[in-house]
């Protein structure tokens, strides 16, 4: 409810998608009244001709888990998926944009546009790069044409649903958040096909609104799910993470308050303990399948404020 416009406004933006689509709406066993608001929303909206299930779940199964049961409860014919977050507004005519490069791009997995901020001041991102070492760097600088990256945002992106029926789902169900859109990121690249930014406005996002960006929540899952990718990846840089972590990312990061550092440390450890016991079960992330960072000196590993960043172009 704290944010029910914002959520509201996003609504209403997928209402002006003019192709053929079925919306399906997770709610994620809220308590505050947002699921009957929104219900309540939905019913005042002008109607089109497209399928709208809303689902309410009896707990709350994060990111990874609410996306999830929408996947198993669309309409298997869709050629399409389309993951849309609460907190952004789709820009007319960009779902159509996307589709229509994929439709002509078989090669492609998974694709998303240019994500601003809420006011459209800047750029919040138009998907993700990383490095070995496993930082995400948002991409900054708006495409001026088709650009691998790494892994897609998952507050928007479309993929092609035949990827996530080799996958059974398209997330992890133990990621909750923040492990979610980078391994599948890399799932799609080692399957052999691409992740592409397009130079399309595609939307603008608020950021954070669910789990407030420096929360205790937010940073035990966000350290969660580092710790997971460490364990289930291949990079070379394993141990000198865990290191790295243990003696300084906290501080480097800006945990100072003991509170958020506690939360820190207990959700690493607990993804640690989490990817040693996916590992043992087969899971492995193939990093070097996608394209990487691949210009940076020796700091540039570990520290995101020294990268030297190279981009590979279609």
């Amino acid at each position: 409810m704290k944010f029910i416009n914002i959520a509201k406004n996003s609504l209403k933006s997928l209402y002006r998608i003019s192709i053929p689509l079925e919306l399906i709406i997770i709610d994620n066993a809220s308590t505050d009244g947002s699921f009957e608001e929104i219900s309540s929303y939905l019913d005042g909206l002008k109607e089109r001709d497209f399928r709208v299930k809303v689902i309410g779940l009896g707990r709350n199964l994060g990111y990874t888990g609410g996306n999830n049961i929408g996947y198993l409860n669309s309409d298997p014919e869709a050629r399409y998926i389309a993951f849309v977050n609460n907190d952004i507004m789709i820009c007319e005519g960009s779902l159509e944009y996307i589709i229509s490069y994929l439709d002509m791009h078989r090669d492609i997995g998974i694709a998303q546009g240019i994500i601003y901020d809420v006011n459209k001041k800047e750029v919040d991102n138009a998907g993700f790069m990383c490095t070995e070492t496993l930082l995400n760097v948002p991409v900054k600088t708006p495409p001026e044409k088709p650009l691998y990256i790494t892994y897609a945002s998952g507050s928007y992106m479309v993929v092609r649903r035949e990827l996530i029926s080799s996958l059974v789902v398209p997330f992890d169900w133990d990621g909750f958040m923040y492990f979610d859109d980078m391994p599948l990121g890399f799932k799609v690249w080692s399957m052999k096909f691409k992740v592409v930014s397009l130079p399309v406005e595609a939307g603008r996002h608020v950021g954070g609104a669910s789990g407030g960006v420096t929360s205790e929540k937010t940073i035990y899952y966000m350290y969660r799910g580092f710790g997971i990718m460490i364990e289930v990846s291949n990079t070379r840089f394993r141990r000198q993470l865990k290191s790295l972590f243990m003696k300084n990312l906290p501080i480097k990061h800006g945990l100072r308050n003991t509170r958020l550092l506690n939360a820190a440390m207990r959700g690493f450890m607990d993804g640690l303990l989490l990817g040693v016991e996916k590992r043992k079960r087969g899971y492995l992330l193939d990093i070097y399948s996608a394209p990487l960072i691949t210009r940076y000196n020796l700091l540039g590993l570990l520290l995101p404020d020294r990268l030297l960043l190279t981009y590979v172009c279609i």
